[in-house]
């Protein structure tokens, strides 16, 4: 018990020592006692010990799951049965919480699976261990539906000290042991009350990217389920994780491309497409709104090729798109200008049109998907604009919200540069122009209104490369406006 009451001591010091000096003593010692030998046994006797009070629980997890990563090869053979009978009964003693301690234990176990081979677990791996568990002790479901979500998530961590083709082969036993996973997760959707819990390993499984048909995924329930729950007030935040996963695994060319999943897609797009009246509902929770959008990125970023093609399905997609550019949010709206980059880069790319042949089909096709887009990239530049105004109190503004707003204008910026490249920058300056006689022209402004007309003339500065060195239309007008406009030191300096 000596070590046992040192661990004890040093994590009172730590939390509860009212001296400095004293608690970076006991935080040294700790974290030099964490690399011992000696703290596999002190830790899973606490974490065994009723007596334990919470941060000692943490302090134990958090440390028998280091051990389990990193140090798993101290440990002499034939350790594992010992070992693992110890973390399953640890993770039936906390299935109810306290959370940071189940998530621990979850992780700990997971870690030891990469360690130790499939056939070690017997028959069918961990995913069949897990089952028998579930099925011998259903209520301790709770704590071993944490450790099926964190499965998938540790063939990627790389804190654990496993070697790359013991890594490579673990990936490859879960991936075989997905349709399993699966079964245990639809089972569990019997349960109300963890179906937040099931569609969150759901969406962990399916970062696996394994490639499951499209038919299958489309008819699926949990798929089913998480599609419903796109409806529920306030939404389903593992609901929108799991369809998020469903767009990337879609486009993933490990599960076959875009054409292999064409029945889940149609299943998907549909639904995400029936929330876009959400972006308009201000009673609607904003960080609903924050999911809804980006489930319309994901849409666009994934199928940019796709939507490219100007279809009149693809329009649909960008129309709803643009109404998440225009959401008031910048956090919201600037989801999609990912999008708009990928689409323009698709558009103007000749390798987008190679599979064509000749020349004059590629031009063609080119001209003609260009000019099915040229509305959208005009209500674009439109919508942006705004973004790059000067709030009122920008006097008041402090370093990091300056530079929080200076990043929004270049970041506006770039998508008006992406517009140019689809209208040509002399049709851009027309639209921006436009605006800036809108505003001159509101009642009892005539400038003296000085943060719009900035913002316009930002926006002609960031597309000025584009603008032909012949135009003679419109510079002439904007560079007689200039003389109007006040002596306001942000303004000259961008007029300027």
């Amino acid at each position: 018990m000596e070590h046992e009451n040192a661990v004890k001591e040093a994590l009172n010091a730590l939390y509860h020592h009212p001296d400095d000096t004293v608690r970076v003593q006991a935080d040294r010692w700790l974290q030099n006692f964490q690399g011992t030998l000696d703290a596999w046994q002190v830790a899973d006797n606490l974490l065994h010990d009723s007596s334990s009070n919470l941060e000692t629980l943490i302090f134990c997890s958090q440390t028998l799951r280091s051990k389990v990563q990193r140090d798993f090869e101290e440990l002499p053979p034939g350790a594992f049965q010992k070992l693992r009978q110890s973390l399953t009964t640890l993770l039936k003693k906390f299935h109810k919480g306290p959370p940071k301690v189940r998530t621990q234990i979850s992780i700990a176990v997971a870690a030891l699976a990469v360690h130790v081979p499939a056939a070690d677990w017997g028959d069918g791996g961990i995913v069949s261990w897990l089952r028998d568990e579930m099925n011998m002790h259903p209520e301790y479901v709770p704590g071993f539906l944490e450790l099926l979500t964190v499965l998938p998530e540790e063939t990627f961590n790389y804190k654990i000290a496993a070697r790359p083709d013991r890594r490579r082969q673990f990936e490859n036993e879960l991936t075989s042991q997905m349709e399993a996973a699966l079964s245990i997760l639809t089972a569990c959707l019997n349960i109300i009350e963890l179906k937040e819990q099931v569609l969150e390993a759901f969406a962990s499984w399916l970062r696996l990217r394994h490639g499951i048909p499209g038919a299958v995924l489309a008819c699926h329930p949990l798929v089913h389920s998480a599609l419903s729950s796109l409806n529920c007030d306030p939404l389903s935040d593992a609901s929108v994780n799991v369809i998020s996963e469903l767009i990337h695994h879609t486009a993933s060319p490990s599960s076959g491309g875009i054409s292999a999943q064409t029945p889940l897609i149609q299943v998907i797009v549909p639904q995400i497409l029936s929330l876009k009246a959400h972006l308009r509902d201000s009673s609607k929770d904003e960080e609903d709104v924050k999911a809804i959008g980006r489930l319309f990125a994901d849409v666009g970023d994934s199928y940019v090729e796709l939507i490219a093609t100007g279809s009149d399905e693809s329009m649909v997609i960008v129309h709803a798109l643009l109404e998440v550019t225009a959401h008031p949010e910048f956090d919201i709206a600037s989801m999609t200008f990912n999008f708009w980059h990928s689409l323009q880069l698709t558009l103007t790319k000749r390798d987008s049109y190679i599979s064509l042949g000749s020349e004059a089909s590629i031009e063609a096709e080119r001209n003609r998907r260009q000019h099915v887009f040229r509305p959208a990239y005009e209500n674009l530049v439109s919508l942006v604009g705004f973004r790059v105004q000067y709030p009122e109190d920008y006097q008041d503004l402090s370093y990091e919200d300056l530079k929080e707003f200076k990043q929004t204008r270049y970041a506006v910026a770039d998508v008006l540069t992406d517009a140019a490249s689809i209208l040509g920058g002399d049709t851009t300056l027309k639209i921006l122009y436009m605006k800036l006689l809108e505003a001159n022209a509101q009642p009892g402004n005539g400038f003296q209104e000085w943060r719009p007309a900035e913002a316009i003339l930002f926006c002609i500065w960031a597309i000025s490369n584009y603008v032909s060195v012949v135009e003679a239309e419109v510079m002439p007008q904007v560079m007689a406006l200039l003389q109007n406009l006040p002596q306001q030191a942000q303004l000259l300096q961008t007029g300027d």
